[in-house]
């Protein structure tokens, strides 16, 4: 457990983001006898989910949409599903219209240089990309 000056620290947030993460539900600590507010390790998931999809540009009202959705008990509201895959298809359209941006730049690349831009990719953001694929054809 950690009290809202460890967490911050931990996290590499301000105090102020937390006490608002806090106020607008995203995050529930529990209140020790000291009546200090104690974020659990389940907030600190919360956080890296929260800096995950505004990573994304993702709003801030539709991240706590999705981190309530995860969290429910596995009932399935169809529409939050729909939604939620609404938004990734956006994000993924997104996505489609900056490679076909770079793609003129790629292709004068050496394959030493293209194999330089392929290492920065995340083995789990090649992995996403293939699930996503799969999922949708």
């Amino acid at each position: 457990m950690y009290r809202i000056g460890e967490l911050a620290k931990y996290m590499n947030l301000s105090k102020r983001t937390i006490d608002y993460y806090t106020q607008i539900g995203l995050l529930n600590p529990v209140r020790a006898d000291s009546n200090y507010r104690m974020y659990s390790e389940e907030c600190i998931q919360i956080l890296e989910l929260v800096e995950h999809y505004k990573n994304l540009n993702m709003p801030l009202e539709e991240i706590k949409d999705t981190i309530e959705m995860m969290k429910a008990d596995y009932v399935i509201d169809q529409e939050k599903v729909k939604k939620h895959v609404e938004q990734i298809a956006g994000i993924m359209e997104h996505l489609e219209e900056e490679i076909k941006l770079i793609e003129p730049f790629l292709q004068k690349l050496s394959g030493s240089e293209k194999e330089q831009v392929v290492s920065k990719l995340s083995p789990q953001g090649i992995t996403l990309a293939n699930t996503l694929l799969l999922l949708l054809n």
